[in-house]
Formats: C-alpha cells, sequence, structure tokens
C-alpha cells in the first residue's frame, strides 16, 4: 500500500505536486502523533482521503467514481524545516513528508459523496478551525485521475487531499476532526 499525497490542492488547482509515502508512514487507530527529534518545526494540514478499490493507471475522471468506495480524513504532517533546508541545498525534501507515522488517517470512512459540499471542523487544543471542502479546487475524481497519470494505483492505496493551510500543532495538544458533525479523528500529539 501506497498513501499519494497532492500538494495545492488548494490553490488553482494547477501546479500540483505529488508525494508518495509508504505504509509505515500510516498513523492507525487514533493512535498519538509523536513528535520526531530530527525537525523543531512541525506543521500538519487537514484533508480527506479515497481508499482505491481496483488497478488504476492512467485513469479517464469521468471513470475514476467507480475506482474508489470510501472516503475518510486524516492529518498530514510535515517537517517544515527539513523542507527549507533541503530545498536551499537542492536535495529531495522526502524526508520531511515520509517518515513514520506522519498520516494519521481516520479508521472510519463515509460515502464519498458527503464530501462535496462537507465542512470540516479541527479543534486543535483550544483553536477551533472550519474548513468547507468547496474551497478545495481538486475533486476526487480529478484528484484520482491526476495521480494515476504517474503512478499506477492498486487496490487499498490511499489518495490524500489537502483541505487547509498547514499550521503548526503542538506537545500536549489533542486534535479532533469532524466532517458533517461526526468525529472520525481524536488523538493526541505528544
Amino acid at each position: 500500500m501506497k498513501i499519494v499525497s497532492i500538494h495545492n490542492a488548494l490553490a488553482s488547482g494547477k501546479d500540483l505536486w505529488l508525494t508518495v509515502r509508504s505504509d509505515s508512514s500510516v498513523l492507525r487507530n487514533n493512535d498519538d502523533f509523536y513528535m520526531p527529534p530530527f525537525s523543531q518545526d512541525m506543521r500538519c494540514t487537514v484533508g480527506y482521503y479515497l481508499r482505491v478499490t481496483r488497478l488504476v493507471k492512467c485513469l479517464n475522471e469521468k471513470f475514476a467514481s467507480r475506482c474508489y468506495d470510501a472516503v475518510g480524513v486524516a492529518v498530514a504532517f510535515t517537517a517544515q524545516d527539513v523542507v527549507e533546508q533541503n530545498c536551499a541545498l537542492g536535495r529531495p525534501c522526502d524526508e520531511a513528508y515520509c517518515f513514520d507515522k506522519s498520516i494519521a488517517l481516520s479508521p472510519e470512512t463515509i460515502s464519498p459523496d458527503a464530501v462535496a459540499n462537507g465542512v470540516l471542523d479541527i479543534k486543535v487544543g483550544n483553536a477551533v478551525l472550519n474548513s468547507d471542502l468547496s474551497a478545495v479546487k481538486l475533486s476526487l475524481d480529478k484528484a484520482l485521475a491526476k495521480a494515476s497519470e504517474l503512478l499506477t494505483l492498486k487496490t487499498g492505496d490511499i489518495v490524500y487531499l489537502a483541505a487547509t493551510e498547514p499550521f503548526a500543532p503542538h506537545i500536549g495538544e489533542r486534535v479532533e476532526v469532524a466532517l458533517n458533525g461526526t468525529t472520525l479523528l481524536d488523538f493526541e500529539i505528544k
């Protein structure tokens, strides 16, 4: 299984770029997230993911809805200081995105129809954020088609789209993410 994260989906929906994470990157079952020792500037984005149900390569967008069955919410963590350091040196930034337990996936999934006009309610510590999913310029179908242009996707693979701008979590905070009023993720930062 791999997790394909599509970046820049909030902006114009153009100039998209992808990162690929391995299955060891998944933080499952609302387990706590432990800040890694190699970063002093951790950021996270909240978004949603789809689970691929069949082999997909160079998929036309109009057939994409046949190739996934469930949608969930996710929190993806990025070591921002590692990104900046590696970019300055002309190195790839994979280690900033793809470390172990770097993306929390909700154990429960919902119908793909709930995402189109859904609202994410995000509580991090005492702060409450809301994200209207209609602001994401890329639909689930377009996201799957875009990812399949570059990669062969297999059954069980995950495609993730960010729905918020990055923000900095802090040790001791609790992260709760609800979609349309239903809490799907709830874990602590340690």
